[in-house]
């Protein structure tokens, strides 16, 4: 199994391997290679292509895939991950503060939380 990752805004040249050079042509829409060269992979690609092509729902599920990639990089660009790590640390400052209002030992407090003595401290 062979993986390449190209950058194709970046690509200038194309390699020495031809069955590359075609994948590469297949990706960016050109058509000016020859198909019969092709190997099975690319030709199901192509085939696959043109199936969505000419369904209109199979367009529509190929757009929901698309969107949904483009929501979940969203999100994570948008620091959704950070928001959560955020509100995990408010929520332990707030159980921290409630147990020691309680007057629950601080080493309690520090294992149920995972905050530090000083933070603690600090409420």
């Amino acid at each position: 199994m062979e993986i390449h990752i190209i950058e194709l805004s970046k690509i200038q040249q194309y390699s020495e391997n031809r069955e590359l050079d075609i994948w590469v042509n297949f990706i960016n829409g050109v058509g000016d290679f020859d198909m019969s060269k092709a190997n099975e992979p690319i030709k199901k690609a192509k085939k696959i292509l043109e199936e969505i092509s000419d369904n209109e729902y199979e367009q529509y599920l190929a757009h929901l895939r698309e969107k949904y990639i483009l929501d979940q990089n969203n999100l994570l660009d948008t620091g959704y991950e950070r928001g959560l790590e955020q509100g995990t640390r408010n929520k332990s400052i707030e159980i921290a503060k409630k147990l020691k209002e309680e007057n629950i030992d601080i080493e309690i407090i520090i294992k149920t939380t995972g905050l530090t003595k000083e933070e603690i401290e600090k409420l």
